[in-house]
């Protein structure tokens, strides 16, 4: 009887784990990629632990093969839809490594979005990529009210506009008593004049943002 107690604990904390690493898989998304030499491929796209090393392929249950970011000119993902967002690697005048930014705001003037991390945060932003022991700490609380912690921001535009950012997720990592504790996604806004090559990073609540 013990034995086959221990049999069930082991099985699910197993079973467990593997539900916490297959619900942290990254997604592939349908992009369109555009080279610097003109060029473009459409596929499913895939960061699995950086912007910086993306793949692609085919079909989703094709091969992948890995692109060379310094080619890429634009990364348009689910292309010609109401949901097409637009991702570029641009330097900065910050430091001489290029950043993983989304373009927001097309103008004389565009703003991009950028993420502390790896980029992942930034590109799987619309996913809920929470893990199932995050699932568990979040359970305990939404019995008092508690709910998953999201972000958002609204920009103010340089013509006067209001344009709210998309939400951003952002996952508990463990709990203790009548507290939990989540971790959440740093984003930061940059600034492109038109006719230059180099971002400038925009202190939040600064500028344009509210």
């Amino acid at each position: 009887m013990k034995y086959r107690l221990l049999f069930v604990i082991i099985f699910l904390m197993y079973k467990g784990f593997s539900q916490d690493f297959e619900a942290r898989q990254t997604p592939t998304i349908e992009s369109k990629i555009i080279y610097k030499d003109g060029t473009t491929e459409i596929g499913m796209l895939w960061l699995a632990s950086s912007a910086f090393r993306p793949r692609i392929k085919k079909e989703k249950k094709s091969g992948s093969r890995k692109i060379d970011f310094k080619k890429v000119d634009k990364i348009i993902t689910n292309p010609d839809s109401e949901n097409q967002r637009v991702f570029q690697y641009l330097n900065h005048n910050n430091g001489k490594f290029k950043l993983f930014v989304e373009l927001i705001y097309l103008d004389e003037i565009s703003i991009y979005i950028g993420s502390e991390n790896n980029g992942t945060d930034l590109f799987y932003s619309e996913y809920d990529r929470e893990t199932m022991s995050e699932k568990f700490s979040r359970m305990k609380f939404d019995k008092i009210g508690t709910k998953t912690m999201k972000n958002s921001d609204t920009l103010e535009l340089p013509n006067g506009k209001k344009m709210p950012v998309p939400i951003r997720y952002s996952y508990y990592y463990g709990s203790s008593f009548s507290m939990a504790s989540a971790n959440s996604p740093v984003f930061q806004y940059y600034i492109l004049k038109k006719g230059e090559d180099k971002l400038a990073l925009v202190e939040k609540n600064k500028r344009f943002l509210k």
